[in-house]
């Protein structure tokens, strides 16, 4: 069977015979522009002129120096500093990639698309690297480099190892401009080949050992949970707001603001009023204004917070949802947004992620202020005319830093001193925490969206139940279970695991008389853990540890302490508390004395100091070096 002949264009690319016009169209410019525009600005993608387009005069004097971004140049990591010859050559292969994907050697366009984010990206790699080699060059006093033709092979190897970048990155962008058809197209031929990236002497940058993104740890996860769930029950109790979480309703009853008479009118008066000055604010509400406003700044960052922890959504996914985006469907609610990862920007907005109570809280709060601010996408400011003139979503790198402040505002105990927070982190927690209590791996996948593209619509009446996808999945999550049940097993099986609660002793001399029976000792005890957890041995988790009753075998008659309601009694004689879950025994202990502290009548003050002094034995067996007067 014949191949189809090529175009004349496509021909003339091959030959290096064609031009390249001032006024051939690309992306949303023209190939004589300064600025290709990639996204329209009505787009939700859409952050800005400098990260939404290709600026090539960034690339000469500094990213952000076009439009006059201070901000994009101090933050950048490199210091660019092409000439404008080589930026000419770059405009070339940028357009051969961006419309002839298919005549370049490994492509990776079957469909003859590239997105024009994956262009640019490959002309801010070369851009880095190059800037990188001139930067090297210029300091060691050679010879001034022009043109792309004007680097010796030599150079381009030294530089090489001397970059700090990504490795696969920079493959793929020096691979870009070697490619015999891009070089037939430059200015003039390069001093290399795309065979010579291959010399076994390029000493490239070495890949750095992937670990992984960081889950947030235990305590850190229930912190940002109870304060996320105090902000929220203080906001919906002071306007008056149904709540639907249990936990939330608990804490909006001894919530100051539950019936706090006016507080709904000052709410509404931060927006809609034009009392700007605190003193006219107060008189005419009898709240201070900024009172009222850390009531909804703290409901607002923690209702965005709660949305992605639960949802598990991407940053990218963020920007589609909007106003009215959450449906009740096959018997449970959903919040819709849509997948943009190996997909094209124009999929229709079809994916549903699973809302529980507590994130309809959440939602609530973001549809009370996005109807004052009048923007309709739900994750923006919480302020009136910000947020691209109150028409956008949070661009993606402002969650963090709008969760990260809020965070260190409210850590008086340092629960997250030292911590890189990342938008991220809160995907790859939500994975963990459900691993650690056994949901299964089709629904975390369906939460997550990790799934083949037949997969990607909303889930029908079987899958929402409990999510019974087919096991077609990518191995991420399936690694995060796997480890959540090692690290799970290891607490409770461990040779220097220490144990607390009614069944710590007799759980401790159980398992060790075990191994030691099986004569398994050390490493050899540690990799039998690990064969447990590969091939499934599961736990029953309670809230402050894990329960060894066997429901399944009970005697005649014989009723069990609980039905696992996650009330479990910490002396129970099934109850095995481990090391894991010390955090939680001290936050509990800390809410009982100030319980106590609290309590006028001293008949319930001394329930609350019995329930302080029952933790403290547990707490003294896992963690006997430290102090809790």
């Amino acid at each position: 069977m014949k191949k189809p002949a090529l175009s004349s264009i496509n021909t003339d690319v091959i030959n290096g015979t064609v031009r390249f016009r001032a006024d051939m169209p690309i992306f949303d410019g023209k190939f004589g522009d300064p600025v290709w525009p990639f996204r329209d600005p009505d787009s939700e993608r859409y952050t800005g002129p400098t990260s939404s387009s290709i600026v090539w005069q960034d690339f000469i004097h500094g990213r952000g120096t076009t439009f006059g971004h201070a901000a994009s140049k101090s933050s950048s990591k490199y210091d660019l500093c092409l000439t404008p010859e080589i930026v000419e050559d770059l405009k070339i292969a940028a357009v051969i990639q961006a419309k002839f994907p298919k005549l370049l050697a490994r492509s990776r366009a079957p469909s003859g698309k590239l997105k024009p984010i994956t262009v640019y990206g490959r002309i801010s790699d070369l851009a880095n690297f190059l800037s990188h080699l001139i930067s090297g060059n210029k300091n060691e006093g050679d010879t001034k480099i022009v043109n792309l033709s004007d680097i010796p092979f030599s150079t381009l190897k030294k530089s090489i190892s001397t970059f700090r970048g990504s490795k696969q990155g920079l493959q793929r962008a020096l691979g870009l401009i070697s490619d015999t058809v891009v070089q037939q197209n430059l200015s003039a031929p390069l001093q290399w080949t795309k065979l010579d990236l291959k010399d076994r002497s390029i000493r490239w940058p070495a890949a750095p050992d992937y670990k992984g993104i960081d889950t947030l740890r235990d305590e850190q996860f229930l912190f940002l949970m109870a304060s996320c769930k105090s902000a929220i029950a203080n906001f919906k109790s002071a306007l008056g707001l149904p709540i639907y979480d249990k936990d939330c309703q608990v804490i909006a009853q001894a919530s100051k603001w539950s019936n706090s008479e006016g507080a709904a009118e000052a709410i509404n008066g931060f927006y809609d009023s034009y009392l700007w000055e605190a003193e006219k604010f107060y008189k005419e509400y009898q709240y201070s204004r900024n009172e009222i406003k850390d009531v909804i700044d703290f409901g607002h960052v923690a209702s965005i917070a709660i949305l992605l922890v639960l949802t598990g959504v991407r940053r990218s996914e963020t920007s589609y949802m909007k106003r009215d985006c959450l449906e009740f469907q096959l018997g449970y609610w959903f919040l819709l947004s849509k997948v943009v990862k190996n997909r094209p920007e124009e999929t229709p907005i079809i994916d549903g992620w699973l809302a529980i109570d507590l994130t309809r809280d959440a939602y609530d709060i973001l549809m009370f202020i996005t109807g004052k601010t009048g923007n309709n996408y739900l994750i923006s400011s919480p302020s009136l005319g910000r947020g691209r003139q109150g028409k956008r979503a949070y661009a993606e790198g402002t969650l963090a830093q709008r969760i990260s402040k809020w965070i260190k505002k409210i850590d008086t105990e340092g629960v997250f001193d030292n911590w890189l927070f990342s938008v991220h982190q809160l995907r790859e927690t939500l994975a963990a925490q459900l691993a650690n209590q056994e949901v299964g791996l089709p629904f975390i996948s369906m939460q997550l969206k990790h799934f083949h593209s037949q997969f990607t619509t909303m889930p029908n009446a079987v899958t929402a139940g409990y999510g019974q996808i087919r096991k077609r999945l990518t191995t991420s999550v399936t690694n995060r279970l796997a480890t959540s049940r090692h690290e799970s097993l290891a607490s409770v099986l461990a040779e220097d695991a220490k144990f607390a609660g009614g069944g710590g002793e007799a759980h401790k001399a159980r398992i060790d008389a075990f191994f030691n029976g099986m004569a398994l000792f050390g490493k050899e005890r540690e990799a039998y853990i690990k064969e447990l957890a590969r091939t499934g041995v599961t736990l029953m988790p309670t809230s402050i540890g894990h329960c060894d009753k066997n429901f399944l075998e009970l005697a005649d008659n014989e009723n069990p302490p609980c039905y696992g309601d996650h009330r479990c009694d910490p002396d129970c004689s099934s109850h095995v508390i481990t090391a894991r879950s010390a955090s939680i025994l001290k936050m509990r202990r800390e809410a009982a004395l100030n319980e106590a502290q609290l309590e006028t009548r001293q008949s319930h003050k001394v329930i609350w100091l019995g329930l302080v002094e029952q933790l403290d034995k547990h707490l003294s067996k896992l963690d006997s070096g430290v102090s809790h007067d």
